[in-house]
Formats: C-alpha cells, structure tokens, sequence
C-alpha cells in the first residue's frame, strides 16, 4: 500500500517535471527571468531591426539631400567666382579656371558700365573683361580692345548667330576657325563664352600680325573687309575709349 503512493507520488512528480520543462523551452524569457539570465534577440528580430534603421537612414539622407538639378551641356558654374565678388550665377569655363583670376577694381567699374549698357548681368561679364585684360597683355594688343570687339560684335550676348553663321561673344565663323576650337573640345565649345573670346582673341592677333602690326587694319581683316569695315573700326575705337575711361575712373554716359 505504501509501496503504491509512492509510486503514484513519482509519476506526478515526473508529470510536473516534464511540464515545467515543457513550459521553460516555450517559454525562454520566463526562464530568463527565473534564472536572471537574458537571451539574445532572435536573428530575424535583429534583422528587422538592422533594416529598420537602414530604412530609416536613408530616408533621412533622402530628405536632406537636395533635389538633382539638370546640368547644362555648357558647364558655366565652372567658372570660379573671385572671392571678392558675389556670386556670378551662370558662367562660362575657361583655361583661367585656376581659381588665382581676380577681378580688380577698374575691372568691376568696366563690367557694371558694361553691364547697363548692354542690359547683361556685371558680375557673369566680370570674369570676360579680368581675361580679356589678361588676353590684351599677352597678345600686346592696346587696353580694352577685346572688350570693345565683344560689344560692337555681339552686345554681350554669347548665343547670338549671325546670317553667315558667325557665333558668340566674338562673332568667330565655326567652320573657318574650327581647329581653333579643338584645343578646348571641339565643337562643344563653339558657343561658350570664353572659348569664343580666347579664339577671338588669337583670331585678331593673327590679322594684326598679317598686316604687319597694325590694329586697325587688323580689325578690317578681322571684320571681313569691304567698305562697311570702316564704320566698324570706327564703332570699335569709340567704345573702346568710353571702357579706357570708365576703368580710369570717370563717369562715361551708359546710353550714346
């Protein structure tokens, strides 16, 4: 009889045993807890928290990040803007894209008188007028005679085509002058601004060299001859006098 309880007393003992174990293997936070031990995070719960995070970071970056502007086919906020100036905006590259061009003071004076004659932004023509003037030395031409070319030719306007197919700031013909342009990427560069002053430039040195130094019969050679060429010397030489005097300081009417 004694012998029996006990046995009953083993088999219910067992069945309690094999529950609690039951119950800790389903249930490992509560073993955790009884034990003082924690368990690690299941792998696909650290997952989902790894790609929360990820999700969450990108969508910050996302939401930082500008929107994606179209770039030009004409790089021009290439152009390094001069510390001392304000922003110019839109640009044009150029081989004095070292970042050491400056733009002094007469330089500005130009640009602004230039800028309100011919209704274009002062600080986009600064940079035009500081490598002209570097152009002007380099090639020994007289002060501001590539800014007076630019404006009788074009009025500033870089885009502009003429009915013979003359483009941009100095009005150079594509096809006749094409090598020219290799050196600063072919034909992409037919019409930026101050690719087409750099061709220009040596263009005009050039036919000053072949009429034996003389700038004013460069200037018809350059203009093409015939007998309207002596009213654009003319136009050229005035409007390089008013620029010579606004650099020096004077005060030169923006309308003739």
């Amino acid at each position: 009889m004694a012998l029996r309880s006990l046995l009953t007393l083993v088999r219910v003992l067992g069945a309690l045993a094999l529950g609690l174990v039951l119950y800790a293997w389903t249930h490992p936070d509560i073993l955790a807890r009884w034990t003082g031990q924690r368990t690690p995070a299941p792998a696909r719960t650290a997952a989902a928290a790894a790609s929360a995070a990820s999700s969450t970071s990108a969508a910050s970056a996302a939401a930082r990040a500008p929107a994606a502007l179209p770039v030009p086919a004409s790089r021009p906020d290439a152009f390094p803007t001069p510390a001392d100036t304000p922003a110019a905006g839109v640009l044009p590259a150029s081989a004095a894209a070292s970042g050491l061009l400056t733009i002094t003071p007469s330089q500005s004076a130009v640009a602004h008188w230039v800028g309100a004659r011919y209704g274009v932004a002062p600080d986009a023509i600064a940079p035009l007028v500081a490598e002209a003037d570097v152009l002007t030395r380099t090639y020994h031409l007289s002060p501001n005679l590539l800014i007076a070319v630019m404006a009788i030719e074009s009025n500033f306007h870089p885009y502009i085509q003429s009915e013979a197919g003359a483009q941009g700031l100095m009005q150079v013909m594509p096809k006749i002058h094409s090598k020219r342009y290799e050196k600063f990427g072919g034909k992409t560069a037919f019409l930026d601004p101050m690719v087409s002053l750099r061709v220009g430039a040596e263009i005009l040195r050039d036919c000053i060299k072949l009429k034996d130094g003389s700038e004013a019969e460069g200037l018809r050679f350059y203009f093409g001859g015939g007998p309207a060429s002596d009213t654009y010397i003319e136009k050229v030489r005035a409007e390089q006098g008013r620029l010579t005097a606004v650099a020096r300081g004077r005060h030169i009417p923006t309308t003739d």
